[in-house]
Order: structure tokens, then sequence, then C-alpha cells
């Protein structure tokens, strides 16, 4: 990167530390059948009828719903042909996770300035999703909100990247995308802790949001903190992302997280052995 270019990247990462500093970021609300959503998958009580009638009360996420529940990653024989009817095949964690996929996807990743960077995003943000959640299964740990915190732990980029163009302006908006990429880099933690805490998310989300990058210094939740930064790189492996440097197999192998974690070669491999399911799961939820 030469001078003129990290000027410019300082420049812009300055700018987005002083608006996330001052609160002056825009941040979109958390959709009211996502909180909803949220708040019944912690209760013990929940059932299908329930979760269904919820749903159903935004038909632009019952559409998308039932639309992804009967894609090639989830559907059976017979197509879903109501809510209540996917609830029950898939059952309540899934459809929990697909309802806040839609919802978070719909609010956040779609700014037209940045729809590549965005749609390379999301893409990342499921396919960590999925591995968060695998690697719980794997080591037999609670599954229940592993999803969630994959899926959201870079939620931050795509809060700047919708901020782009209100920072810099429309005329400007032709900024080397490496420069975009760098200072969003920069930045997206504190974006990240900043919508945690307008949508009041729950503090395993919260941590891995904070320490996906930096896990040794995870508070409560030091072990999500390190499944989420192992999920991160197996993503970048399977699908890479212009943004950030794919790890190699072997370069996963060496991951630091997998000693923390405690998980053995044969067990790397199973989740290596995933890759397919694991495009299969991401394109569904496009």
């Amino acid at each position: 990167m030469n001078i003129a270019m990290e000027t410019a990247t300082s420049d812009l990462s300055r700018v987005f530390a002083r608006q996330i500093a001052e609160r002056k970021i825009e941040l979109p609300p958390l959709p009211a059948t996502a909180a909803e959503v949220m708040s019944l998958c912690q209760q013990e009580t929940t059932d299908a009828a329930k979760l269904s009638a919820v749903i159903h009360r935004d038909q632009t996420i019952a559409s998308n719903v039932l639309r992804v529940a009967n894609s090639a990653a989830y559907t059976g024989q017979v197509p879903c042909s109501s809510l209540q009817q996917a609830v029950s095949r898939l059952g309540l964690q899934l459809i929990t996770e697909i309802a806040m996929a839609v919802s978070v996807r719909g609010r956040m990743f779609a700014n037209p300035k940045c729809a590549e960077m965005l749609a390379g995003l999301w893409k990342h943000s499921v396919l960590t999703g999925f591995y968060t959640k695998e690697i719980a299964r794997l080591r037999r740990r609670n599954v229940e909100i592993a999803f969630l915190c994959g899926l959201l732990h870079d939620v931050g980029k795509a809060v700047l990247l919708n901020n782009v163009d209100k920072v810099v302006g429309r005329a400007e908006m032709a900024l080397p995308v490496a420069l975009v990429l760098e200072a969003v880099e920069q930045q997206h933690v504190a974006a990240g802790l900043l919508l945690g805490k307008e949508w009041k998310l729950p503090e395993q989300i919260v941590e891995a949001v904070q320490f996906h990058h930096d896990t040794a210094n995870a508070r409560r939740f030091a072990d999500m903190a390190m499944t989420v930064c192992l999920a991160d790189a197996l993503a970048q492996w399977v699908l890479p992302t212009m943004l950030e440097a794919a790890p190699t197999e072997e370069q996963l192998r060496q991951h630091p997280a997998l000693v923390g974690l405690n998980i053995y070669p044969e067990q790397l491999d199973a989740l290596l052995k995933m890759k397919e399911r694991a495009m299969t799961v991401t394109e569904g939820m496009q």
C-alpha cells in the first residue's frame, strides 16, 4: 500500500472510530421478529406453534424461512407447505437459526453501494455460523447459540460497509476496495460491539464479536471465542473472500485454537470433510 493509500485508509478509519465513539454511526434496529425469535429460543417452554406464530407476523421473513427450509440443504422428499410443518420437520433450533439469518440479512446486508463486499461477507458469516455449530457439536458442547455467535461475529463489518457512502460522500465512492476493507478491518470489532449493545445481544455473542481475534483476553466465554476463531478460519478456507487471506490446510492444522479446544487431528479431518455440506447450507441461505 503506497503512502497516499495509507493516509486515506487512516483517515477513513479515524472517521469510523470517531463516529463509533460518538454513537453517530447509523445502526439498524433489530427486527421485531428476530428479537422475539431470539427470546423464544432461550425459553424452555417454546414449541413449534409459538415459533410459527411469531414468524407468521412478518410475511417477508415467513416466506423466506419457508424458501430456505425447502432448499437443497434442508428439504426432505416432500416440501414443507407451512411454517408449522417446517418447524416440526426441521426442529426449533434450525428454524430459529434460519429466521435469525433471514432477518439479519435483510437488515444488514442490503446496501447496493457495497453489494459485492456485503455478498461475500454474508456467505462468510453463514459459513462461520455453520462451523461454529459443528465444532460445538463435535465437542459435545451446547449448540443452542453457537450458530448465532458465528453468524454475527463480523457484523461490525456489515455496519461499516452500510455506512461507507454516508461517511465519504457519494462523490468519493470510487475509493479503492483495498482501502475500504482495511479501514473496515481496523474498526469492525468496535462497530460490532456498538450494535451488540443496541440490539441487547446475549453475552456469548458479544464476546464472540469482541474476542474472536483476541481469544486470550476473552472473559466468561473464552471457549466460544476460540470456537468462532477456528470456525472463521475454516470458513475462509472453504470460500476465500476479499476480506482476508485464506489459510492453507496445513495452516489450519497448526491453528492455535485446536490446542485450546482440545481438538484432535481426526476431529479436524471430520470438519474439513464437511466442506460440501457447508457450501450447500450457505447457498440455501442466499
